[in-house]
């Protein structure tokens, strides 16, 4: 799980470098864009995650896999589809 979140997270660090390397606003930037890729990363790599476990616990114990997926699928609709303007 951690490792899905350090990866993801890692796929933003050239980015990041790229932008530490801009004057004056390079820093703050480069801060901001880190936060994003953080809290991007956090959320599909628990979603991942939870994912192949949920996948796993459905063959051996169904009553926990399906609320995990259950779960996963809440997480994925409100992270693509559902409308945060309202």
């Amino acid at each position: 799980m951690f490792l899905t979140i350090f990866g993801l997270y890692c796929l933003f660090s050239p980015i990041i470098a790229l932008l530490n390397w801009i004057p004056l606003v390079g820093a703050l930037l480069g801060s901001i864009v880190s936060l994003a890729a953080f809290i991007f990363a956090l959320v599909v790599g628990l979603t991942i995650s939870v994912f192949v476990i949920a996948l796993a616990w459905l063959f051996f114990r169904p009553l926990i896999g399906v609320p995990l997926m259950a779960g996963v699928g809440a997480s994925v609709y409100f992270t693509y589809f559902y409308d945060w303007s309202q």
